[in-house]
C-alpha cells in the first residue's frame, strides 16, 4: 500500500476508496500509516473518515492513538458522534485518561454509557487524586439543573470511585 495514495484520495474527498485503503491498513496490521491516521484523525470533518480511522487505529493498537482520540472527545465538532471515538480507546489502558472520560457522563446516551463502561474497566488502576477529581466533577454534573433527568445514572457513576 502506498501512503501517497491514500493521502490523494482523501484530499481528493474519494471517501469510498480511502475508507477502502484505511480498512486493508487495519487488516494487514501495517504500522507505518499510524502517523498519516493520527494526522487525518484529528483534522478531517468527515464523521465516516473519522470513525474508519480511529477503529483502524485500535485495530493497530498504537498506544499514541490514545491522546488525540481523547482530544477529540473533548472537541464539541464530535458532539453526537463520539460512540466510535469511545469504541476505539476500549482497546487501549485509558485510566490516565479518566477523567475526561467522566465529562462525557452527561454528554449522549451513547457516550455517557460507553463511558461509564470504559471507567469501569480501568477503576482499580485509578489513583486516590484522580477519584476525588471525579468525584468532584460527578457532583458538579449532580447539581446543574439541565442534568435532572440524568441523576440515576450520576449517582450510580459516582459509585465507581468510591
Amino acid at each position: 500500500m502506498n501512503k501517497m495514495r491514500l493521502e490523494e484520495v482523501i484530499e481528493s474527498g474519494d471517501l469510498k476508496e480511502a475508507v477502502k485503503i484505511i480498512e486493508e491498513i487495519g487488516e494487514k496490521l501495517d504500522h507505518t500509516f499510524t502517523p498519516i491516521l493520527l494526522r487525518y484523525l484529528a483534522t478531517t470533518d468527515s464523521v465516516l473518515l473519522r470513525n474508519v480511522i480511529a477503529i483502524t487505529l485500535a485495530d493497530l493498537g498504537d498506544r499514541e492513538a490514545v491522546l488525540p482520540l481523547i482530544d477529540l472527545l473533548r472537541n464539541p465538532k464530535t458532539k453526537g458522534n463520539r460512540g466510535t471515538l469511545l469504541y476505539a480507546l476500549e482497546f487501549f489502558d485509558v485510566s490516565t485518561h479518566v477523567v475526561a472520560l467522566v465529562d462525557l457522563l452527561d454528554d449522549t446516551f451513547e457516550a455517557s454509557r460507553q463511558s461509564y463502561q470504559l471507567i469501569s474497566t480501568v477503576q482499580d488502576k485509578i489513583t486516590k487524586a484522580q477519584k476525588d477529581m471525579c468525584r468532584q466533577k460527578i457532583r458538579r454534573k449532580l447539581a446543574d439543573y439541565k442534568n435532572k433527568y440524568k441523576r440515576d445514572f450520576l449517582l450510580e457513576s459516582l459509585e465507581l470511585f468510591t
